[in-house]
């Protein structure tokens, strides 16, 4: 089923970022930001002749915005490294689908994560990179195959990849800060009174 794992994800954030956060205007940003990818996933604007959903839309404008003070060289870079080979797997599942001997968003997020952790170091820009990447990446691959069919861009398949990228990224980051936190944890216990 499409758009399991990004509504899943979804509704853990704003959840999260609703009633678990501390009351910030960042959280009011964030919780309102998924409930607009939320709602606007199932919308789409036709721009000429390809359709484009307003999640999408919204998400890719959002980074650009976001990183148009701090765009650098490193960031460009990585971000078309991710379309380059978010574009070229789902064109070559297309080709030839016995290569994708996996489920294709599992294929896109750990190849995307990798890509990225190899390339950027702070996971603010890493995200950036991933999401910027992303969208660039989908659509790269609309305008590939128009000609043959129609592809949405930013379907409920681009989020679902990018959500599971955007966990496993999460996931990452949560095993580099560990150490630090165990360290913290163990000189608190070991701090005399």
């Amino acid at each position: 089923m499409e758009g399991l794992y990004f509504y899943w994800w979804a509704w853990v954030i704003w959840i999260y970022a609703t009633f678990l956060q501390k009351k910030t205007n960042e959280r009011t940003r964030l919780a309102a930001a998924m409930l607009l990818l939320i709602c606007g996933s199932i919308y789409k604007i036709k721009i000429g002749s390809f359709s484009i959903t307003y999640s999408f839309l919204f998400l890719f404008l959002f980074s650009l915005a976001a990183v148009r003070r701090q765009m650098s060289g490193l960031l460009l870079l990585s971000s078309l490294a991710v379309a380059f080979f978010s574009a070229s797997v789902r064109l070559l599942a297309i080709a030839d689908p016995i290569v994708v001997w996996a489920d294709e968003r599992w294929l896109l997020a750990i190849g995307t994560t990798m890509l990225v952790l190899f390339i950027e170091r702070k996971p603010t820009m890493r995200i950036l990179a991933t999401v910027i990447g992303s969208c660039q990446g989908d659509i790269v691959y609309a305008v590939a195959v128009h000609d043959v069919f129609s592809s949405l861009i930013g379907s409920l398949f681009f989020f679902d990849a990018l959500a599971l990228t955007g966990a496993l990224l999460f996931g990452w980051s949560v095993l580099e800060h560990l150490p630090q936190y165990i360290d913290e944890k163990q000189l608190k216990r070991n701090k005399p009174l």
